[in-house]
């Protein structure tokens, strides 16, 4: 009993990843390794995963579950990838005398 008890329990608790944005989107490797995967779908699924409405749970299961492959709430949890969505980004934030246009270009 204890056994089902746990496996409801479980269960349960990943009831959220339905609501998941990545569901949609099996073309792209979410599981895949960091060296297997190119630049574009890196940066597509951090994009989808800015605005996925379980990105907070996504991030707490991968945090609580010590998860260290595969990509999890916008960032690839192998520890040696860069996060691409940390701190100043070239596609992220404005850039001084580039009209906000951050590192794409443009004149002031």
């Amino acid at each position: 009993m204890t056994t089902t008890t746990a496996r409801r329990s479980r269960a349960g608790s990943l009831a959220w990843m339905s609501r998941g944005v990545c569901l949609d989107r099996g073309d792209l490797p979410w599981i895949a390794e960091p060296e297997q995967t190119t630049a574009w779908e890196r940066l597509t699924m951090g994009a989808l995963c800015q605005n996925c409405p379980v990105r907070t749970d996504c991030a707490g299961c991968a945090s609580r579950e010590k998860v260290t492959a595969g990509f999890w709430a916008g960032r690839h949890r192998d520890a040696e990838v860069p996060n691409l969505f940390a701190g100043p980004g070239w596609a992220v934030d404005p850039q001084p005398g580039l009209g906000g246009l951050g590192g794409l270009g443009g004149a002031a």
